[in-house]
């Protein structure tokens, strides 16, 4: 049987990735692209497109042959956007690779704020004593919204490191370790309980700027927001205004509506803000390669695909 062609980009790591594509599937011919002349000249040739989130869409129309796309990513809201032109191919997103490692970052700013550690900084740079008294999480309360398997796994941490977790979401979900589950109709609710107010929710209509100047108002003033999951969920103005006015205590966001984030953006400089460049969830190779090299074996035996995208529910 001829070897599917694949035609693979991905911004980083493409050594890495093409060592070990070559390695552990060994059934496929891997066309590695590194700029766009490279795509556009592999694209009438690929039947299968192994891509990152940066591809340029436009190049999907090029490529006659075309049979699934495998997205590097857990958000795929370009994909959804230009869903017309992928009526009849499967798009995947990965699933299950990224919530080990966001549930960690989770947990160090909730660690962060928890022993003050601006204040520790502060004081050593000061040369100043400064004994105080510490708070510790298994006093607090995370919420989580969201619970699909990223945010399940945040919760499943946080419980294990002691914490009382709460969360909320369109709808129920199997999650014992989750102390109390709140409907999408109970969300002032659920942020009154909330200490740590963790975003894990998918990127659609619906969610687009769902938190806003309401959702900072019904927060606890000493609570904290961590965005781990896309930046259109956040009203980024509404955001500013809600730190710089002492609405919220703090917040740490790790995607914003425009990335790389211009230097001219407000964000930079907003006070009780952390942000960082979008790296809680790492495309580490040996996962990304580990999960392709699963799901085309299915793709080749014609079972269902992992990860595959719903176009009807946005995600």
């Amino acid at each position: 049987m001829a070897k599917k062609k694949v035609l693979f980009f991905y911004p980083r790591f493409v050594e890495e990735y093409k060592a070990l594509l070559e390695k552990e599937i060994p059934e496929a011919d891997f066309m590695i692209c590194t700029s766009r002349e490279d795509m556009e000249k592999y694209a009438p040739e690929a039947e299968i497109a192994l891509v990152g989130m940066t591809f340029p869409q436009d190049l999907f129309k090029r490529m006659p042959k075309l049979e699934w796309v495998q997205a590097l990513a857990a958000g795929v809201e370009s994909y959804i956007q230009n869903a017309e032109q992928f009526r009849h191919i499967p798009v995947c997103r990965i699933a299950g690779a990224f919530g080990k490692y966001m549930a960690e970052y989770v947990l160090a700013y909730v660690l962060y704020f928890c022993q003050h550690i601006p204040r520790v900084l502060k004081a050593q740079r000061e040369k100043k004593w400064d004994p105080f008294r510490m708070e510790f999480i298994h006093q607090k309360t995370l919420g989580v919204m969201g619970l699909g398997h990223i945010g399940k796994v945040v919760a499943q941490k946080a419980r294990d490191a002691g914490m009382r977790v709460v969360s909320w979401d369109m709808a129920r979900a199997e999650a014992p370790f989750v102390e109390r589950q709140f409907g999408s109709q109970e969300r002032s609710g659920f942020l009154k309980e909330a200490d740590f107010v963790v975003l894990t929710l998918p990127a659609t209509p619906a969610t687009k700027n769902m938190v806003g100047r309401d959702f900072f108002k019904a927060m606890k003033k000493t609570a904290y927001l961590i965005n781990i999951c896309r930046g259109a969920i956040v009203d980024e103005g509404a955001l500013v205004e809600a730190l710089t006015s002492g609405q919220i205590a703090g917040a740490v966001i790790d995607a914003m509506k425009e990335e790389p984030l211009p230097r001219e953006s407000p964000l930079w400089d907003c006070p009780n803000l952390i942000v960082t460049s979008h790296i809680s969830g790492p495309s580490l190779p040996e996962d990304m390669v580990e999960i392709f090299k699963e799901n085309f074996r299915r793709f080749l035996r014609k079972e269902p695909l992992v990860g595959r995208i719903d176009f009807s529910r946005g995600f």
